[in-house]
C-alpha cells in the first residue's frame, strides 16, 4: 500500500498546529505529518502514515503522525498503519480505527476527544530510542467531559516490538515490564476516560496497569473511577486467551458484566452519544 512519511517534531514546528488563511505568511501547521481540520468522515484506508522523528534528549520529540482537530467531526482509519515514537495519534471529536496497527512509545494515543474506538486493532509499544528501561505509556486521555466514553479499545491486542531507533530496542517484558496502559495529564480540566474491553495484552504491560500516582505521574481524574468515567477494564486476557488477574491493577475500575452489556458491547453502543444522541455505527 501507499506509505506517507516525514520527519516532523515540536522543535521544528512547535505546537499541535492549525490551518491559516492562504498567503498569511505565518505558517502554523505544527508537528504532525497529517493535519485534519473542519472535516467529517475523513477515511484513511489501506495506507501507512509514519513520522520518522526519533525520541531525543536534545529536542522536543512530540511528533504526531495524525492530528484530527475537529471536536464534532468523525475520522475513520481502517486496514491502516500509523507509526511514530511519541504522540502518534492526537484525536479530537469522534474516531473509529478498525483492523489497524498503531505503534509508539510515549502517550502515542492521546487528545481532547469525545470518543475514539480502536476495534480489532494492534496497539504496539516499541522501544524508546532514549532509554532501554522505559516501557512508556499507551494512552494519555484529555477527554472533554465526564460523560464522553473517551478512548475505548475493543477486542484489540496490546503487543510490543523493536523501536525505530538505530538500536531497534524493545520495551522491557516479564518481571521487568514497565509499560503503563495510561497516565494522566493531571488536574481537573479534562477526564481520564479510557476503557480496555475484551483485549489481549502481552507481558510488557506492568501488573498494576495504570500509572496512578506512581512513576512520577499524577492521580487521574476522576480519582475514583466508575463504569461511566475514568480508567476501566473488562475481560482482559494474555495473547493466548488466558484471563489475567486484574486484582493487581491500581487506579482503575473493573467493569461488571452488566456494565459491559449496557455500554461497551458494540460500536453502536460506544458511539451512541454522537450527534446529540442520534448515534453512529460505522461499518468495515
Amino acid at each position: 500500500g501507499v506509505i506517507l512519511q516525514y520527519r516532523n517534531y515540536d522543535t521544528l514546528n512547535s505546537g499541535s498546529g492549525g490551518s491559516q488563511v492562504a498567503g498569511s505568511g505565518a505558517p502554523g501547521g505544527g508537528r504532525a505529518v497529517f493535519l485534519i481540520e473542519t472535516s467529517d468522515l475523513v477515511t484513511l484506508d489501506t495506507l501507512t502514515l509514519r513520522n520518522t522523528m526519533l525520541r531525543s534528549s536534545t529536542a522536543f520529540s512530540q511528533a504526531e503522525t495524525v492530528y484530527f482537530n475537529n471536536d464534532t467531526g468523525r475520522l475513520i482509519g481502517k486496514n491502516a498503519t500509523f507509526l511514530s515514537e511519541q504522540d502518534t495519534l492526537q484525536l479530537k471529536g469522534y474516531a473509529w480505527f478498525y483492523n489497524s496497527l498503531i505503534a509508539g512509545n510515549v502517550d502515542f494515543i492521546w487528545g481532547n476527544n469525545r470518543v475514539a474506538l480502536f476495534e480489532s486493532c494492534e496497539i504496539r509499544s516499541v522501544g524508546d530510542t532514549t532509554s532501554t528501561t522505559s516501557g512508556g505509556y499507551v494512552v494519555q486521555a484529555r477527554t472533554v467531559s465526564a460523560a464522553d466514553k473517551g478512548f475505548v479499545f475493543l477486542s484489540s491486542r496490546l503487543t510490543h516490538g523493536p523501536g525505530p531507533g538505530p538500536a531497534a530496542g524493545d520495551v522491557p517484558t516479564g518481571a521487568n515490564a514497565a509499560t503503563y496502559l495510561a497516565r494522566s495529564p493531571g488536574g481537573t480540566a479534562s477526564f481520564d476516560n479510557v476503557a480496555f474491553i475484551n483485549c489481549q495484552m502481552d507481558n510488557h504491560i506492568i501488573p498494576i496497569g495504570w500509572a496512578y500516582n506512581t512513576n512520577g505521574q499524577p492521580p487521574s481524574n476522576p480519582a475514583s473511577p466508575t463504569a461511566a468515567s475514568g480508567w476501566r477494564e473488562y475481560g482482559t486476557t494474555d495473547l493466548a486467551g488466558t484471563p489475567l488477574d486484574l486484582a493487581t491493577r491500581i487506579g482503575g475500575d473493573i467493569l461488571s458484566d452488566s456494565d459491559f452489556a449496557s455500554g461497551f458491547s458494540s460500536r453502536a453502543q460506544i458511539f451512541a452519544a454522537f450527534g446529540s444522541g442520534t448515534g453512529w455505527n460505522p461499518q468495515p
